[in-house]
């Protein structure tokens, strides 16, 4: 019998879509494992590391005691961003929509995903859902920019490393660009997102982001509500404390139109399928559901882009999230341009494939998975059952070897086996190397 385990937050919903996956598939429900008692070392992975185990990690998100944790793992980093001590992440209390510490908190995000996948066993007798080092990359936006432009997936021309405002206008004056896109650089749900565009006459930033002067200083707020800010004061100070904590500073590119609005389109790729989609309609330049933007109509979708087109880009989505070869599924964000023709990556999520009442082939996307991870198992058993029956063949034919007639047939048989393990051997590590090399697998990040 198969045991799934889910590392998450208990309250989070996605835990429920999972188990309702499991249940229609009539295996036991999964496992969960807390963030909280993973951080604090109540529990460890190591027990996990059993045949016929199936882990996932899930989103940390909506849970403050969680993040105050995980900005506590990152106290110890060094850099220019703000930090906090861990004595004071404990005097943290819960600000609705405040954006507190994101470098920090991805520094400790990496720190705590190093750490248990130290503790995992990747030898074969448990199965990983999606690797902590592909989670910990996905969530670095420049990074994957860098690895989507070194591997030719299509992207957003890049302003490179931006120090803060003055130098971001010194940037897109000499490269000769008038609108970008600001991410930060390790968020998620638009935080931290500013559509800005500036001329030698004026600026203005649309932006998630508000805006709040409490006792002398500026607190950021991650809100659902669009803002417009027209004022330079409001703009640097916004963009300044940002870029301290880094950004991703792209190109504005222009979006199609759909039902009478721009529009992007969530592709989630599972096992190296590009499979369920939602198309967002954005009502401003962000299209994120949460926003209040609505989901498109698929079908027109479709019929507009046409059948070999819409391939060519399910190709890139494919392309995109096979780079992160060790992981099964991901969320692959997809602009299209309004020629319809030109498309481009803009980001790709780790924990992409929350997509409610969404269908492909007649199940959503938690099925999806649980559909493909029992295949893959199956697979596995019939391969190590293959190889035990070779195994037999091989030493039958041994066996005979050994009853050659006379001493040189003996010494033949010897050599037989030698043939049948030795030089196999040698090609299976040589062909080892020509894996790792890149020639007999698809590239990945790790050929950056």
């Amino acid at each position: 019998m198969l045991n799934f385990i889910i590392i998450a937050n208990p309250e989070n919903r996605r835990v429920g879509f999972l188990q309702t996956a499991l249940t229609h598939f009539n295996l036991p429900p999964a496992t969960v494992i807390p963030y909280a008692d993973l951080i604090s070392g109540k529990i460890t992975l190591e027990k996990f590391n059993k045949p016929n185990t199936i882990i996932r990690f899930d989103s940390p998100e909506r849970n403050f005691e969680v993040d105050k944790a995980i900005i506590t793992a990152g106290a110890e980093s060094e850099g220019k961003h703000q930090r906090i001590s861990s004595h004071e992440v404990a005097k943290l209390e819960f600000d609705k929509g405040r954006i507190l510490y994101p470098r920090q908190w991805y520094l400790g995000w990496k720190y705590l995903l190093e750490k248990w996948g130290q503790q995992l066993d990747f030898s074969g007798n448990s199965q990983i859902m999606n690797h902590p080092q592909d989670i910990t990359i996905m969530f670095d936006k420049p990074r994957c920019h860098q690895i989507f432009n070194h591997h030719g997936v299509p992207v957003a021309h890049s302003l490179g490393v931006i120090h803060n405002y003055e130098h971001l206008r010194e940037e897109m004056h000499q490269q000769g660009i008038d609108r970008v896109f600001i991410k930060l650089s390790h968020g998620s749900a638009a935080s931290g997102v500013i559509a800005y565009r500036a001329n030698s006459r004026q600026e203005s930033a649309i932006t998630t982001v508000e805006r709040v002067r409490e006792n002398g200083q500026t607190l950021l707020y991650n809100t659902r509500k669009i803002r417009h800010y027209i004022r330079t004061e409001e703009i640097a100070d916004i963009i300044n404390i940002l870029t301290a904590e880094g950004v991703q500073v792209e190109k504005w590119l222009p979006k199609a139109s759909l039902q009478g609005c721009g529009f992007d389109v969530r592709v989630v790729v599972i096992n190296g399928e590009a499979q369920h989609i939602v198309v967002r309609l954005g009502k401003s330049p962000m299209t994120n559901l949460h926003l209040g933007n609505e989901r498109g109509d698929t079908a027109e979708f479709l019929a507009k882009i046409g059948v070999d087109n819409w391939e060519i880009m399910k190709r890139t989505c494919e392309q995109a999230a096979g780079l992160f070869p060790h992981s099964l599924y991901c969320g692959v964000d997809l602009l299209i341009l309004p020629d319809w023709q030109q498309h481009a990556i803009l980001e790709i999520n780790a924990f992409g494939d929350l997509l409610p009442g969404i269908l492909c082939n007649g199940i959503d996307t938690y099925k999806s998975e649980v559909k493909t991870m029992l295949r893959r198992m199956e697979n596995g058993e019939r391969g190590k059952r293959g190889e035990k029956r070779e195994r037999g063949e091989r030493g039958k034919r041994g066996e005979r070897g050994k009853r050659g007639e006379s001493g040189e047939s003996g010494r033949s048989g010897e050599s037989g086996r030698s043939g049948e393990s030795g030089e196999s051997g040698e090609s299976g590590e040589s062909g080892e190397k020509n894996v790792k090399n890149g020639k007999y697998r698809r590239k990945s990040y790790e050929d950056v």
